[in-house]
């Protein structure tokens, strides 16, 4: 009887170990600003309390996939993500400036409590910024296909003509991720995909706010499901402008996504957490198959 009982006892912890039987999952995605420190000369004391601050935000949220902008470097980011258990960093990109060939230091991010089959990033001398790609092993079978996104910011719009440049870049960088999903699949090949998913910072949206700027109806276009599509726009205000500073060009607005493909069709929501630690707010989404 107590050989019984202690192999019942095992059995039973080994079952909590493993990773949710899994319904469902739950996806964050969150521009860290400037983390960690809020900005990019930040003392060590700044960093510090930054990083405790939204380690103790992202222990709360405990996702099972998690990507994230804005970050330093990998080890801030495994530093982040030790906060949760079983959260493991698969890959940070490593993007440099065009120019000066030196690291920059806002880099994406995906860690999951997931098993990794591969994870790469992925950029183009001509296009700021680029992606961070990570392929996880769905607990139910098959594998997530996740992307990690910050498409380049607003800043030189200010003209037709900076505005036309912009949205030009940034249609250059979703031609590019859509065509790294084809790459994929070869790579893949003879694997089942249980889904895709895109999620990030695209510093733009589908409220007419960026004319010049089709990358929502091009992700759309090419097969994925935008999680914000008819959630009302005061339910889905990503960034948040200071009120502090004055002449902030933008009032709160929605930049942030999560874009899914072969999911079912749940919508995104924002997750609620101190302006202190982000202009951005994170958004969840529970993933399920269909």
């Amino acid at each position: 009887m107590r050989i019984h009982r202690c192999l019942l006892l095992a059995v039973s912890a080994l079952i909590l170990a493993l990773p949710a039987a899994a319904d469902s999952l739950r996806a964050v995605c969150w521009n860290i600003e400037w983390f960690p420190g809020i900005r990019p000369t930040a003392s060590a004391e700044e960093a510090d309390a930054h990083m405790k601050a939204s380690q103790e935000a992202l222990r709360k949220m405990d996702p099972d996939i998690f990507v994230a902008q804005e970050i330093r470097d990998w080890a801030t980011f495994h530093e982040l993500v030790s906060a949760v258990p079983g959260l493991t960093v698969h890959v940070v990109s490593s993007f440099r400036d065009a120019e000066s060939g030196a690291l920059r230091v806002q880099q994406i991010g995906i860690a999951s409590k997931l098993k990794c089959r591969g994870a790469w990033t992925t950029s183009s001398p001509d296009i700021s910024r680029g992606f961070s790609f990570a392929a996880l092993e769905h607990p139910d079978g098959g594998l997530l296909m996740v992307h990690g996104v910050h498409l380049k910011s607003n800043h030189g719009s200010d003209t037709p003509e900076g505005a036309q440049n912009v949205a030009d870049i940034r249609a250059e960088q979703t031609r590019h991720l859509l065509a790294h999903r084809d790459e994929v699949r070869f790579a893949f090949d003879g694997h089942e995909i249980a889904g895709w998913i895109a999620a990030g910072d695209f510093n733009t949206n589908h409220d007419g706010q960026f004319p010049l700027c089709k990358v929502v109806e091009m992700m759309t276009a090419g097969g994925y499901f935008n999680t914000w599509n008819d959630v009302p726009r005061e339910e889905r205000l990503t960034w948040r402008s200071d009120p502090v500073v004055e002449n902030r060009r933008f009032e709160p607005t929605t930049f942030d996504y999560i874009f899914t493909r072969g999911l079912k069709k749940n919508k995104a929501s924002i997750i609620d957490v101190p302006r202190e630690l982000s202009d951005h707010s994170p958004l969840e989404l529970i993933v399920e198959k269909p």
